[in-house]
């Protein structure tokens, strides 16, 4: 609607010295007036002629003032209510006790205010926004359904935008709904004096009952992102405490769902803040999540805080080998230069070259080159090697007993390590060792009776076989190509004899077997070990037939080492791979996943399976992306650790065979969102307060914002009429002048 208004301006109004000049011009003719009257003996002549000479003074200031009439055309129309809806990640915690997260205790204000947002609509042009570290336009409808998923509540960013808008016309009010999970950087004495003086009414809802204070949260991990196999290292988390402090509880470690240990952390009523200091050993190479959790106290909102996990790349620095031999032989001799070859294996051997009961003709001290250290190697020493060998070896001339079998039994079943037993007439029931507690990790089943050699040695010559296991298992991958592989190992020349067993243990899995089934190579897992058994002494002929003079066959060679590398799980040992873009996520990213399938032919035969945080599964279809690697990508939702399994897919994957590769990640909100104070509602108050507005919570009536309909009036032109061009004043000047002079002659003055 336009409209017009008149009203009286001075186009030029005095400054300050005009106005001082002024006043001394007045007061100089005042007193020149009444020093001119000052022989009239009546006082009402004397006051009549300084009158004139004032009101001649004034409208001469009058007239240089430049008076006039202003009229202003101006056009009424609706204000701008900016209507704008936290969404970083924290309005999806818990907005109180009684359940609900924030974001939609922020819906709900909507919805159980319908009216009064349709009134708001009617009496202003109403725009819709949502923000974190930006402001981004928005409809109600968008708010209703979309995920907030912000890395940070840029509260100091979005107060002095909108300060901005405003100064330029674009916004007058504001309505802002929110947790407050921010602090406003810039708020020192300038901006909160801009805050109070930028004349924009900002009012404020927050979206939850009650602060979150009274949270305790994990709120770092120094860690190191990469670990070396075997070698411990340290792992801090740091506890902190938005209330509750001066007292002790529990942080626990775990990997998995595996306890690793338990720590007691000390808040600190100064500084509310604890830390707990963890070790960790790695045992098996890849990636390791591992996951810090302390108890939820009664009263907190955020539990999503009280956990935290953490990865490290478990690489390998050497693979360390103790190699323990009764007795120099070919198969000895050929193994150990194997493994010397090898840069990536750090060897250990001890070598028996006699027994205790052999007839010598000497002192000891003549014999011996370096006492046995049997306590040593099985007691500190142990834990420090990846993978044990007896190589036809009996343990009982040599002063080890059943406590230092054992301590090699709990350091394969407990520790993770590796052991692996060589044929020959001193292993196995050759060895007595069916007893011990050796036994329980062998992947054979052994005797509990002591046996002669004839009973257990098969002296005839043989060529092993691959069995249905041992044609798809990567150790016996020696030729790229299933086919070529496996002639290969047909063509492999006899061996000598091996050791007889009384059968394969339930979990154990037959590589190579004779012709009459007996056992000749089977591996195990044992508790969080392994272990193999090579059931003969005469491995040494693949490499004399097929190595050259003083070498070492490329066959042989290539047999063992992935034998080791088995042991140590090593990812390079798998024909499928698995590698994801990153370690760590955040919700609503995408994963991207790479899957290496080095079988060489070409073709997709790998099946690839997601595990959820919450334990659910589901199947990825990734396509080739060239000869050898296919890609997937993910859309993360679900905070938590995520697995990606691949194996071979020809005839179903169950995605537990020895041949499936794995990889880990972790989808953690943002940590600023989540590891501090979520939510500050006095900041919420703080603003509406400065601003003229109001402060309620979005289970409140929404009429107590107090947000009345005002237009707002924009001028759209004016027109000036000036006075002082007008002959009335200089007639109004002139009699003034001519009535002073008149009455001063007839009153007798000059």
């Amino acid at each position: 609607m336009e409209s017009a208004v008149s009203k009286f301006v001075f186009l030029n109004p005095p400054g300050l010295a005009e106005a001082l000049l002024f006043i001394v011009l007045f007061a100089v003719v005042i007193y020149g007036s009444l020093r001119s009257t000052r022989s009239l003996q009546n006082a009402g002549r004397r006051i009549i002629l300084t009158s004139l000479h004032a009101l001649a003074f004034f409208t001469v200031l009058f007239i240089l003032t430049n008076p006039a009439i202003k009229e202003e055309s101006y056009r009424e129309e609706k204000k701008t209510l900016a209507v704008i809806v936290d969404g970083s990640w924290s309005m999806s915690l818990a907005g109180g006790a009684s359940g609900g997260d924030r974001i939609e205790a922020a819906r709900g204000f909507f919805r159980d205010n319908a009216a009064f947002f349709t009134r708001l609509g009617q009496d202003f042009n109403l725009d819709y926004y949502t923000f974190d570290e930006a402001l981004e336009p928005a409809t109600q409808e968008s708010i209703m359904g979309q995920k907030p998923s912000g890395r940070h509540t840029e509260i100091g960013r979005l107060i002095d935008g909108l300060i901005e808008r405003h100064e330029k016309g674009e916004l007058d009010e504001a309505l802002l709904i929110s947790d407050g999970a921010g602090s406003w950087q810039t708020l020192d004495g300038g901006s909160d004096e801009a805050l109070k003086n930028s004349g924009l009414r900002i009012s404020a809802a927050g979206a939850l009952a009650s602060d979150a204070s009274e949270d305790i949260w994990i709120d770092r991990i120094n860690s190191n992102e990469v670990s070396f196999l075997r070698y411990p290292y340290s792992v801090s988390a740091a506890v902190k405490s938005g209330g509750p402090a001066g007292m002790r509880i529990p942080a626990s470690l775990y990997e998995g769902d595996k306890l690793i240990s338990i720590k007691e952390v000390y808040i600190d009523p100064r500084t509310k803040e604890g830390e707990a200091e963890f070790e960790i050993n790695p045992i098996t190479l890849g990636r390791k999540i591992y996951t810090v959790s302390v108890p939820v106290l009664s009263g907190e909102l955020v539990p999503e805080n009280n956990r935290k996990s953490f990865y490290t790349d478990v690489i390998i620095n050497k693979i360390r080998v103790l190699h323990v031999a009764g007795s120099p032989s070919w198969d000895v001799r050929f193994l150990r230069k194997a493994l010397k070859r090898n840069p990536n294996i750090d060897l250990v051997s001890f070598f028996i070259l006699r027994d205790p009961s052999d007839l010598v003709f000497a002192t000891e001290n003549e014999l011996s080159l370096i006492p046995f250290p049997v306590n040593e190697i099985f007691g500190n020493e142990l834990p420090t090697f990846d993978v044990v060998i007896f190589q036809n070896f009996n343990f009982q001339p040599y002063g080890i007993f059943g406590f230092h079998l054992r301590s090699v039994r709990d350091y394969v079943m407990n520790d993770g390590g590796a052991f692996l037993m060589i044929g020959g007439n001193k292993s196995f029931d050759s060895g007595n060792y069916g007893t011990t507690p050796i036994s329980e990790i062998l992947p054979v089943e052994l005797d509990y009776m002591a046996r002669t050699h004839t009973d257990t040695i098969s002296g005839e010559s043989f060529r092993p076989k691959l069995t249905a296991a041992g044609k798809n298992h990567p150790i016996m991958r020696i030729i790229t190509g299933k086919d070529e592989n496996e002639k290969q190992w047909n063509d492999m020349p006899e061996l000598e004899g091996f050791n007889m067993v009384e059968g394969l243990n339930p979990d154990a899995v037959p590589l190579l077997v004779s012709p009459d089934g007996e056992p000749i190579l089977a591996v195990a897992k044992a508790g969080s070990g392994k272990a193999a058994t090579f059931l003969s002494d005469s491995s040494w002929r693949w490499n004399f037939i097929y190595g050259s003079e003083g070498d070492v066959s490329p066959l042989y060679e290539k047999f063992w080492n992935r034998l080791f590398l088995w042991f140590v799980n090593d990812p390079e040992l798998k024909d499928v791979r698995v590698e994801t873009d990153k370690a760590v996520y955040s919700p609503g990213e995408d994963a991207e996943i790479a899957i290496w399938d080095l079988s060489g032919d070409g073709e997709n035969h790998t099946k690839t399976q997601l595990t959820m945080p919450d334990g659910t599964t589901a199947y990825i279809e990734p396509e080739m992306d060239s000869r050898q690697r296919l890609r997937a990508r993910i859309k993360l939702s679900q905070p938590g650790v995520y697995r990606i399994t691949a194996g071979p897919g020809d005839g179903g994957a169950d995605f537990s065979g020895s041949e499936t590769s794995e990889a880990f990640f972790i989808v953690e909100p943002p940590g600023d969102e989540l590891r501090g104070i979520t939510s500050n509602l006095e900041l919420l108050k703080y603003i509406a307060g400065a601003t003229g507005g109001r402060y309620i919570s979005t289970r409140d009536n929404p009429e107590g914002l107090n947000i009345e309909n005002a237009r707002k009036k924009t001028i759209t032109g004016y027109k000036t009429v000036l006075l002082w061009d007008n002959p009335f004043f200089l007639l109004l000047i002139l009699g003034l002048l001519f009535s002073e002079w008149s009455l001063r002659r007839r009153w007798g003055l000059k």
